[in-house]
């Protein structure tokens, strides 16, 4: 009994991690699909950039976080049976997707400012007093959710929630951005407040083409299967030279991650006499170093006989 309990506790503890995770993604959904449906409505009544800026981005978050939810969600039902390797990959392919929405969004929007740079318009009215009263709650609401994704990454990092927080931060900026253009436009009188809307969006253009550009650096390394970075390719290194007297041929290394997930795959010779009982203890000293020093690692160690 006292064997068990501390693994058993481990893995209520996990679940529950799990499941919070999917209900903080699922309000995510749920907010930034409200949002999306308000920002469009108030670009449309305001004829704001800013708000058609924030309309798209808003598009970005639902879809991040609609792919993070399913994700999280069949984690949670134990569906990675499924997938040997999980679910890393189809994490990482969308936020490929979501980076290159991003680039494509921000192609339109480069227009439509230089449309409006050409053609000034004053915007005013009804829809400014609501982009501005809504931009201060969901100001509040986004806040809320990516102190709580940071909460989360910090205990269980995974591509999905740094895609989601990267998005946040962005879309809080934007909420401080409408905020102050359009407390400018409301209090201030001048040829120059003209431009505001045009110059803001473009400063969410720049954001978007950012964010956009770190998730494709992030995602495609994963998506082409490269190797560890230095640091841990000396962590194997050492632990390999460690029980350099065990074996007599080093076969053959290689390294991959999926998502937040480190796989490693060491090939080994040993001599014909050796017995197993010599070389098991080998091999789980090697798994046990490699999976306590690189967070998230998942070691194998084949060994075969060799003559040399």
């Amino acid at each position: 009994m006292l064997t068990t309990a501390p693994s058993k506790l481990g893995a209520d503890c996990d679940m529950s991690n799990a499941k919070s995770v999917e209900n903080l993604t699922l309000v995510a959904v749920i907010t930034c699909a409200i949002e999306l449906v308000v920002s469009g409505a108030i670009a449309y009544i305001s004829h704001s950039l800013l708000m058609m800026a924030d309309m798209f981005n808003s598009a970005i978050e639902f879809a991040s976080a609609l792919v993070a939810y399913l994700v999280f969600r069949m984690l949670r039902k134990n569906q990675r049976g499924l997938f040997d390797y999980g679910l890393g990959k189809a994490e990482n392919i969308a936020s490929l997707l979501i980076a290159l929405f991003m680039l494509a969004s921000t192609v339109l929007l480069v227009v439509l400012a230089i449309y409006r740079f050409l053609n000034p318009t004053h915007i005013e009215g009804l829809g400014v007093w609501l982009a501005l009263a809504l931009s201060i709650i969901f100001f509040l609401v986004n806040s809320w959710i990516l102190l709580s994704n940071v909460r989360h990454y910090r205990v269980s990092p995974s591509p999905c929630l740094s895609a989601q927080i990267r998005l946040f931060v962005i879309k809080i900026a934007m909420d401080l951005m409408v905020i102050a253009t359009f407390v400018v436009t409301l209090l201030v009188h001048a040829a120059w407040v003209d431009y505001l809307d045009t110059v803001s969006a473009l400063v969410v253009v720049g954001m978007l083409v950012h964010s956009a550009w770190n998730l494709i650096r992030t995602a495609m390394p994963d998506l082409l299967d490269q190797s560890l970075s230095e640091p841990l390719q000396m962590i194997i290194n050492r632990v390999l030279v460690k029980h350099f007297e065990a074996y007599m041929s080093l076969d053959r290394v290689r390294s991959r991650t999926a998502g937040n997930a480190v796989f490693v795959d060491i090939f080994l010779g040993f001599s014909p006499d050796t017995t197993m009982a010599q070389v098991q203890p080998v091999i789980d000293d090697m798994r046990a170093t490699l999976e306590l020093e690189i967070p998230h690692a998942e070691v194998s160690v084949i060994s075969r006989a060799t003559t040399g």
